[in-house]
C-alpha cells in the first residue's frame, strides 16, 4: 500500500474532528480518561459514539496527540486485516507528530483480529486506547478474554431525556425550573416519546431516517456479521418483537410464529440483543436457576425506532412510557427485574439494592379510580412478599405522596423523574 494513501486517510479524518458543533453527552465526564486501561464505548448504531470519542479528544485538548480514525471508512473495506492499524501508526508518526499518545478507533469490529493489535498496544504501554463497536459481545467479552480484565467498558444509549432538552436548547438547573418551564418539559417529553433519542435524528428532525438505521442495524451488525440466510425472518422477528415491547415473548411463540427451530430462535434473539436493537428483562426469583429459566419481558432500543417499524405500539401509551422508564434503568446500571406476586399480580420493574429493593409500577393515567387502585394493590402486595416499604407508580401527568401504615408509595410523572433522579 502507498503511504499517500494512508496520508489521505488520516488526513481526511483528522479534519472530523470539530467540537463546535458537538452537543455534550453525560457520558464523557463518567470516563476515566486518566486509568491505564483501554477504553471501549459499546452501543447500537448511531447512538453518538464518534461524536463522544471527538469530545474526549476536545476534553484532552492536544489534537496532535491523537490518531482518530473510523474504520467505517469504504477505504477499509479493502484493507480490514489487523496489520492496518499499525501502518496507520506508523504513517501517522511519520507525518503528523511523533508525539502521538492516543488513540482512537471508531468502529473497530470492521478490522479483523484488530483485538490481537490492540493487546498488543495496550501491554506496549506506549498508547492511551479508546475503541467503539455496536456489537455487545464483539468488544465486552473478548476484550475481557484477552485483555485479561485490563479494559474499561461503557455503553452508550440514544439521547436520555436531560440531553435531549440540551439538543433542544433547554437546561433545567433546579427545581424552581422544572415548575417554571413545566408546560414546555412536557411538550418535548410528547416528542421524545414519539420520536425517541438517536441524535442525529433529533437534530434534522427527519424522521424518515429511523427505518433506514433499523435496516443497516439488521444487514451490518447482524446479517454480514453473522451469516444469517434466512433474512426476512430475523428481520420480520425483530420487528414483531419491537412492536411487543414491554410484553412477555416466549420462544415457543416465535418458533411457531415462523415455523422455525427452538436453536434458531435463540440465535436471532442472541443477534438481536447484541446489535442493542431489543434487552430482555427477567422475572425476578430468589433461585438462579428459575430466574433463568423464566419468561422475558423485552423492550425495545429506542420509542421513535419502535414507532417507525412496529405495528400500533404507538397507540399504546402505557408501554410507550413503560419503555422508557426501563431504558432510563439500563442507563443508571440498575439491576432490574418484573416481579410477580404470589397471586399473579405484576410490578413492573423491581430495582435491587444493598439492602432493600424499589418497586416501580408504570401506568399512562391514574384518573379511573379502578386503575389506580388495581396499581396500588399490586404494589403493596409485592411490598409485603419483599419486605420493602417504598415504591413508585410512574405516570404520564400525575403527582401524589401514598402512606398505607408504614408503607410509601410515591406517585409522580416520568419528565420529572426523569429529569430529579
Amino acid at each position: 500500500m502507498k503511504n499517500n494513501d494512508l496520508v489521505k486517510v488520516i488526513d481526511y479524518w483528522q479534519n472530523s474532528i470539530q467540537q463546535n458543533n458537538l452537543y455534550p453527552r453525560e457520558i464523557v465526564d463518567k470516563i476515566d480518561i486518566g486509568s491505564k486501561e483501554v477504553i471501549d464505548i459499546i452501543g447500537v448504531r448511531r447512538s453518538g459514539k464518534s461524536s463522544v470519542l471527538k469530545l474526549l479528544i476536545g476534553k484532552i485538548g492536544q489534537k496532535k496527540d491523537c490518531l482518530y480514525i473510523n474504520f467505517e471508512d469504504p477505504f477499509f473495506v479493502k484493507y480490514d486485516q489487523a496489520q492496518i492499524i499499525e501502518e496507520l501508526i506508523e504513517t501517522y508518526k511519520e507525518y503528523f507528530s511523533e508525539n502521538l499518545k492516543y488513540l482512537f478507533f471508531d468502529e473497530i469490529q470492521n478490522i479483523k483480529n484488530w483485538e490481537k493489535a490492540v493487546r498488543k498496544l495496550r501491554d506496549g504501554s506506549k498508547y492511551k486506547i479508546f475503541v467503539t463497536g455496536s456489537s455487545s459481545k464483539l468488544l465486552s467479552q473478548e476484550l475481557s478474554t484477552l485483555l485479561s480484565g485490563r479494559h474499561l467498558s461503557y455503553q452508550l444509549f440514544p439521547l436520555s431525556y436531560k440531553e435531549y432538552l440540551i439538543f433542544n436548547n433547554l437546561i433545567i438547573d433546579n427545581k424552581k425550573d422544572l415548575i417554571l418551564k413545566e408546560k414546555k418539559l412536557l411538550r418535548l417529553f410528547d416528542s421524545y416519546l414519539a420520536g425517541g433519542g438517536f441524535p442525529e435524528i433529533t437534530i434534522s428532525n427527519k424522521q424518515e431516517l429511523i427505518k433506514q438505521y433499523y435496516a443497516d442495524i439488521i444487514e451490518k451488525d447482524i446479517i454480514r456479521r453473522f451469516d444469517v440466510r434466512q433474512k426476512d425472518i430475523l428481520e420480520k422477528m425483530g420487528i414483531f418483537i419491537i412492536t411487543n415491547a414491554a410484553k412477555i415473548v416466549s420462544s415457543a411463540s416465535l418458533k411457531n410464529t415462523y415455523q422455525i427451530s427452538f436453536e434458531m430462535v435463540s440465535n436471532y434473539l442472541e443477534y438481536l440483543k447484541e446489535s442493542f436493537l431489543i434487552f430482555e428483562l427477567p422475572q425476578f426469583f430468589y433461585s438462579l436457576k428459575s430466574q433463568q429459566k423464566s419468561l422475558k419481558k423485552f423492550y425495545a432500543i429506542d420509542s421513535g425506532l419502535a414507532n417507525a417499524v412496529s405495528f400500533r405500539f404507538s397507540e399504546d401509551k402505557g408501554r410507550l412510557l413503560e419503555n422508557c422508564v426501563f431504558l432510563e434503568l439500563k442507563r443508571r446500571k440498575q439491576e432490574i427485574y418484573y416481579y410477580k406476586t404470589a397471586g399473579g399480580n405484576e410490578v413492573d420493574f423491581l430495582i435491587k439494592q444493598d439492602k432493600s429493593s424499589l418497586l416501580i409500577q408504570v401506568s399512562w393515567r391514574l384518573a379511573d379510580s379502578k386503575t389506580k387502585q388495581r396499581e396500588i394493590r399490586s404494589l403493596v402486595k409485592a411490598m409485603k412478599e419483599l419486605k420493602t416499604n417504598k415504591a413508585i407508580i410512574l405516570t404520564y401527568n400525575s403527582q401524589e405522596e401514598l402512606k398505607l401504615g408504614n408503607k410509601k408509595i410515591s406517585i409522580m410523572p416520568v419528565f420529572k423523574w426523569l429529569l430529579l433522579s
